[in-house]
């Protein structure tokens, strides 16, 4: 089936990434075609959510693979569940599907007779003799057993509805934990089914054939646009199916603004559709209840979970560990974000999804040789949360004093409120700095926010004189972390920043990294978690298990892997000419937008 006008630019993508001048490259054919030279058949393997880029393309008249890696690709297939899009929560488990989208009357009709007749006959072997996928068991009587795919309204839809038959308008709104049989005559979903083991059917009942496709499968990377191996394809493949489907249900944000609207956007996008907005939780909470959501809100709002109670599902949402190039008090578009479905992570108060996922997660050998990797890559990299570019440099200090790096943090924020509540104040964290370390060369180092003049937090001159020995103003995060032995601090991310490098961490709160063996307790006495992490352990909690990422550029979920080059190389891009530029107007925007607030 030749793609829609919306998914042909993406498919063009995928072809010059391929191979070829213009007009060498494949065009999209219908599916009963053969996989002749000059032919290409896109949708053969899904996307995991409609309208993304196709990583899997059949490309037509290429070297066809083995026996055995067709076998394994199919296992793989199985296995990751990558042969259906991602499925919305609730969605039924049908027997047997007739395709009727875009049928007319006449189509939908000789379709569902089909269906009909094959679901009476009962299951036979599939063409190819592969084995059937094993099918749930249903308690459903075999009319409700039948679905037919169709937009609502449409003939396909009225000749259903005329029989008694299940509808839905889209794939990602059945579950194939059950399927044995698909019978359509355009679209992809027979040539799925049979891939699989199950039967696939045209309208005249002849079984289709996908295996001519599928030996010819090419792989892109959907992030950098390029060929890559078919292990790399079904790895992508499985990590984007794997990020729709925690978004299982539809998101309704409360009290969002456009911007944030905007940017949250791919980070919940899922198979039960795009996230709606709602300027306030009551209407949210509505909207939500209506359309089997969760309704998902920013930071900790105790009048949203309160309002909310056990009505309805409720998420919140923060900036992830390893966010931007510029602030999001500037509206630098975030790369990660942490969403937790009990509170957040920062909050000491009450159990968040991060301590429960760290405290009970199986760190096996290959996790571990990542989080490894990905902490060397950081660190090689010079990647902080922000990534700020700043030219000063920390100040020369000689070898026999202990250098300590005291970051400073947003007064009142939520971080502080829930996570610190003995040191809560800059300045008093500089005055017990100070105490605890009287001989240490003390570098203050001021909340990026605070020097904007948008956030609390700026620290009197007679504490700086008394308790610290300079102010780093204008000197990057990843300078002073590179010129400190040690960090104080009373729940700021570079805590965390620091153990990353090797750096002594000492508390005076309670942020997510203490407690778990690698820090110290400056204040408020000894405090302990449910086991004890090495550093691998929490980078692999805290990088890759428990955030979100979000490549800025194509808008889809990405690993944190990606999500480092992308930062790095936006961070060289923004200190070029057009990068100054951009940034300029930027920043005229993000003033106007904070006037408006």
């Amino acid at each position: 089936m030749i793609p829609k006008d919306a998914d042909r630019r993406g498919l063009r993508r995928v072809l010059r990434a391929l191979k070829g001048p213009i007009g060498a490259r494949p065009r999209p054919v219908h599916w009963d075609r053969a996989p002749e030279a000059g032919l290409c058949l896109p949708w053969l393997l899904p996307p995991a959510l409609p309208g993304q880029t196709p990583v899997a393309v059949g490309w037509g008249g290429q070297a066809p693979c083995d026996d055995a890696a067709l076998a394994a690709m199919v296992d793989r297939l199985r296995r990751d569940g990558t042969w259906w899009t991602a499925v919305a929560a609730g969605a039924p488990r049908p027997r047997a599907i007739a395709d009727l989208r875009g049928r007319g009357l006449k189509d939908a009709e000789r379709l569902l007779d089909r269906l009909e007749i094959e679901a009476e006959a009962g299951t036979s072997a599939p063409s190819d003799g592969a084995p059937p996928l094993e099918a749930a068991p249903s308690e459903a009587p075999p009319r409700e057993a039948l679905l037919a795919l169709a937009e609502t309204g449409s003939p396909g839809w009225t000749a259903a509805r005329a029989r008694g038959l299940m509808t839905v308008p889209r794939i990602p709104l059945v579950d194939p934990a059950a399927l044995e049989l698909v019978v359509a005559n355009a679209g992809p979903l027979p040539w799925r089914a049979a891939l699989m083991g199950l039967r696939g059917l045209d309208a005249g009942g002849a079984p289709v054939d996908p295996f001519p496709w599928a030996r010819r499968l090419r792989f892109v990377d959907p992030w950098r646009g390029v060929a890559i191996s078919a292990e790399e394809g079904l790895d992508a493949m499985a990590f984007l199916r794997r990020a729709a489907q925690e978004n299982d249900r539809r998101a309704v944000t409360a009290g969002l603004s456009g911007w944030k609207r905007r940017n949250v956007a791919p980070f919940l996008a899922g198979p039960a559709g795009p996230a709606l907005h709602r300027a306030r939780v009551d209407a949210a909470m509505t909207l939500a209840l209506a359309e089997g959501g969760r309704v998902a809100v920013w930071g900790v709002q105790e009048p949203a979970r309160a309002a909310i109670g056990a009505a309805c599902e409720l998420v919140h949402m923060e900036d992830g560990f390893v966010r931007s190039v510029g602030l999001g008090l500037r509206h630098a578009p975030p790369a990660s974000l942490a969403i937790d479905r009990e509170a957040l992570y920062f909050d000491a108060t009450r159990p968040t999804d991060f301590e429960r996922l760290t405290a009970a997660a199986e760190f096996d050998p290959p996790l571990l040789a990542r989080a490894r990797d990905l902490r060397a890559r950081l660190i090689a990299l010079r990647i902080t949360k922000y990534n700020l570019h700043r030219g000063a440099r920390p100040p020369e200090v000689g070898p026999e004093r202990f250098k300590l790096l005291v970051p400073g943090q947003v007064e009142g924020d939520a971080s502080l409120r829930f996570g610190s509540p003995e040191v809560s104040l800059n300045a008093d964290l500089l005055r017990a700095a100070r105490a605890r370390h009287p001989d240490a060369f003390i570098l203050y180092k001021p909340h990026p926010d605070v020097l904007t003049g948008l956030r609390a937090g700026a620290v009197p001159l007679s504490v700086l004189a008394d308790c610290a020995d300079a102010v780093a103003e204008d000197a990057s995060a990843e300078a002073c972390l590179d010129w400190a032995d040690g960090v104080e601090t009373m729940t700021s991310l570079m805590g965390f920043e620091a153990l990353l490098r090797g750096k002594a961490v000492a508390c005076h709160g309670r942020p997510f990294y203490h407690g778990w063996g690698l820090t110290e307790a400056a204040s408020g006495g000894a405090f302990h978690r449910a086991r004890r992490l090495s550093l691998d352990e929490l980078t692999a909690a805290a990088l890759i298990l428990y955030p979100r990422y979000v490549d800025p550029r194509t808008r889809l979920p990405a690993p944190p892997e990606r999500v480092l080059d992308w930062l790095d190389g936006e961070r060289a891009f923004a200190r070029t000419r057009r990068g100054r530029i951009r940034d300029g107007l930027r920043a005229l925007i993000s003033r106007a937008l904070n006037i408006g607030r």
